[in-house]
């Protein structure tokens, strides 16, 4: 999955593991669309063995015929910066160590020198494949293809 792409979902729920990945989103759409179609005009046994898995995430069981589905966007997750809360965590631990006398430890590093740090721990993680791979779905829109005549039939 990239960065923009489109992902296709049988339910409306924060999980979303359908396998297929469009770059265009009525290409996603277009592609549902088409599926259920085909799905609604199942008997029960052929409905039984129709993958939905794939590109919806669903794999339903009573045969009902599918009339809505939802398309979103995938965003991909940035690495935390984390400077600051880093930065506080050092000084009370030194606090924790020493007491008062190291009151104002870390107060006055410089903007400069915090993205000199994230920097330094961004390369980090990309080095050793520790950046996030996972993603978010945004622009999440319902589909209802309840008055298409094909898929109502």
């Amino acid at each position: 999955m990239k960065h923009g792409q489109w992902m296709l979902n049988g339910t409306d729920s924060d999980r979303w593991e359908a396998c297929e990945y469009f770059d265009i989103k009525e290409e996603a759409i277009e592609h549902a669309i088409d599926l259920l179609k085909k799905y609604n005009n199942l008997d029960q046994e052929g409905k039984n063995i129709f993958n939905l898995i794939d590109s919806l995430g669903i794999a339903p069981f009573n045969g009902e015929k599918i009339y809505t589905f939802f398309v979103g966007q995938a965003e991909e997750v940035r690495f935390p910066d984390e400077v600051d809360t880093l930065l506080e965590n050092i000084a009370q631990c030194v606090y924790d160590e020493v007491g008062e006398c190291s009151q104002g430890y870390l107060d006055d590093v410089t903007q400069a020198h915090k993205k000199e740090l994230y920097d330094l721990m961004f390369e980090w993680a990309k080095r050793n494949d520790y950046l996030p791979n996972c993603f978010t779905i945004q622009s999440i829109e319902k589909i209802d293809i309840s008055s298409l005549e094909e898929a109502v039939e």
